[in-house]
């Protein structure tokens, strides 16, 4: 880093001191410009141009270069990274003297391959000459030539690229001459020199680091974690931490708490024993279970109608529910069904069950016993 007035510890003891959004220490003006766009170039990714210019930064606050002897000399700092792209300068050639205009920019990067150029204009608005570098050169010198140069130039130095900063020297020199005029530049009505276009911010790829759903160049990129719900570069990815509802998981992630049949880590023995009251189809230790019939009693008989609705226990407590089918079972002991004795359980509560069969009320309140079966 190239250092002015300073010591190099002081110099970086000093440009740490300045924040974001702070003032800079009491530093000579033009360094401070200079580590002022250092420090927010470091803060921030896309700095306008012209963002802490001054008047200079236009050509109508362009400031005066004067000859001596046909020579003059001007010196500044340029930083676009410190919203202080452009110094405009201008320039008056003796009255009456026509001949050749020589530039000389020459600059001090804070670090190597940092550019500046420069464009000259003539009273008019006409660009006449410009010198700038490539991006990454080495070299810190620009020269131009404005030939049957007359009257007044103005002189716009500027950081070429984005990042781009320095402090420089402009040298020009005037030698008259005896060319002729081609045509007479006072009938020309031009308007005011273009603006430099700003140098596009380079766009950050999308990481892991950086992700956003709402950032337009992270629209096709799928994170490790933090993915919105349904998010579409994802599809078919398993995310972190893994989910048995994205199907890709299944296949890789660890048996989840509790276990889930879907997940290939599960085995029988991460399941609890089958519930005889409950058969759940989610616990591979109920497949093809059978559950053995339930024998109970009925407690009351009543006509209704061509058939019989009876009343009986167990129910719901032992896991009956509504559709289990049943029969009346023949006399007190046995397990042989009575003709016409078949039923379907039409209401269950914790212990009585309903339901009515095609029999009389004398054989029913004869042959009290029933056996059901789960659908």
């Amino acid at each position: 880093m190239v250092m002015f007035g300073k010591s190099r510890g002081d110099s970086f003891r000093q440009v740490r001191s300045i924040r974001c959004v702070g003032a800079a220490p009491m530093l000579p003006k033009l360094f401070v410009a200079l580590l002022l766009g250092l420090a927010v170039a470091a803060c921030a990714h896309n700095v306008s141009q012209d963002l802490a210019t001054g008047g200079d930064g236009k050509i109508k606050g362009a400031k005066e270069l004067k000859l001596d002897n046909g020579e003059g000399r001007s010196s500044g700092i340029v930083t676009y990274p410190g919203g202080d792209r452009v110094d405009w300068k201008v320039v008056e050639l003796p009255e009456g003297q026509r001949g050749n205009l020589e530039l000389k920019l020459t600059w001090a990067p804070p670090r190597p391959g940092l550019q500046l150029g420069f464009e000259v204009y003539d009273a008019y608005n006409y660009k006449v000459a410009s010198a700038k570098g490539k991006s990454g050169s080495n070299s810190r010198t620009r020269r131009g030539k404005v030939e049957n140069a007359k009257g007044k130039y103005f002189i716009r130095v500027f950081a070429v690229n984005r990042g781009d900063a320095g402090k420089y020297k402009l040298a020009v020199t005037f030698a008259e001459g005896n060319e002729a005029v081609a045509f007479d530049l006072t009938k020309v009505s031009i308007p005011e020199p273009p603006r430099l276009p700003a140098i596009p911010a380079a766009v950050e790829a999308c990481s892991d680091d950086n992700f956003d759903p709402k950032k337009q160049n992270c629209k096709g990129f799928c994170p490790s974690f933090g993915a919105p719900p349904g998010w579409p570069p994802c599809a078919g990815k398993c995310p972190t931490p893994p989910s048995v509802d994205v199907p890709s998981c299944r296949d890789t992630m660890p048996c989840p708490e509790p276990p889930d049949r879907r997940v290939k880590a599960c085995k029988k023995s991460d399941f609890p024993p089958c519930d005889e009251a409950k058969i759940d189809p989610k616990n591979p230790n109920c497949d093809g279970f059978k559950r053995k019939p339930i024998k109970g009693n009925i407690i009351k008989a009543t006509v209704d109608g061509n058939s019989v609705e009876i009343v009986f226990n167990p129910c719901s407590d032992r896991g009956i529910d509504i559709g289990w089918s049943g029969k009346v079972l023949r006399g007190t002991s046995g397990d042989a069904a009575l003709a016409g004795g078949d039923f379907v359980v039409s209401s269950a509560g914790k212990r009585e069950c309903r339901a009515k069969v095609k029999l009389n009320q004398d054989a029913v309140l004869s042959n009290h016993r029933v056996e059901l079966y789960p659908p």
